[in-house]
């Protein structure tokens, strides 16, 4: 019976020892790794094999190649941090979902532009509230491109997150997020929803999920309770993709 270490790919196990010896201080910030030769001949695999376990550090963020002078150690990248809005605000486990509205949006010139649709143009729109306990704890609105023949569940519209409406939704394939993250001050509207004072300052995430070329497949715009919502990020600067 194989064992599970042979079950792992060699240029894996290769990443993964380098890696190790950076996250334990062997390896510093600017060293040089053992040249492809070296590392064939101390696994003894190809370079080919070597090649693809160093290109696996590169996308990690973990070394840098210089061409003509090898692969160096870079300094971890401390600045770069992963949010993860499923499990911000609230434990996942508290949350409810109240779905508020889904309309058909015709022709309406701002939700064109964000959609980079033209001509005649059709966007759903869903509003749903989530809650900690019984207090609402924000407001979420989602713009959507109309597809024919693609309906949504209504389960789905409650309780899906916006990258897995997207995706349900969609017939091109979701390849980047983009957010940002600012402050506003509350409308009446979003204050009677959330039931705060008006005009009190609130957190604003505002998602854009894109295809290929920059085509945009949907948005969502989340108010947040100053008061019942955090925004947590970890940074995991050794970690990438290993």
């Amino acid at each position: 019976m194989r064992s599970r270490e042979n079950l792992i790919p060699v240029y894996y196990r290769l990443a993964d020892d380098i890696k190790q010896q950076i996250e334990a201080g062997v390896l510093k910030d600017g060293d040089l790794i053992p040249t492809e030769a070296q590392l064939g001949e101390q696994y003894a695999i190809s370079r080919m094999t070597v090649r693809q376990g160093i290109a696996l550090l590169a996308e990690a963020g973990l070394i840098a190649t210089v061409k003509g002078k090898g692969s160096f150690v870079t300094r971890p990248r401390l600045n770069q941090l992963v949010i993860d809005l499923t499990n911000s605000g609230v434990s996942k486990e508290q949350l409810r979902y109240k779905l508020v509205s889904v309309n058909l949006i015709r022709n309406n010139l701002e939700l064109a532009h964000e959609l980079g649709l033209s001509g005649e143009t059709n966007v759903i729109a869903v509003k749903r509230l989530l809650f900690k306990d019984q207090l609402p704890v924000a407001i979420e609105e989602k713009f959507l491109r109309y597809q024919k023949g693609k309906p949504l569940l209504e389960t789905q519209l409650e309780y899906a997150d916006f990258p897995e409406l997207v995706a349900k939704h969609q017939d091109s394939v979701p390849v980047r997020n983009d957010m940002v993250i600012s402050v506003a001050v509350l409308s009446a509207e979003q204050a009677k929803l959330l039931e705060a004072e008006e005009v009190l300052p609130a957190l604003v995430v505002k998602q854009v999920i894109y295809a290929k070329e920059d085509k945009p497949l949907g948005v969502s715009i989340m108010v947040c309770h100053k008061d019942r919502f955090e925004l947590k990020a970890t940074s995991y600067p050794l970690s990438g993709r290993l």
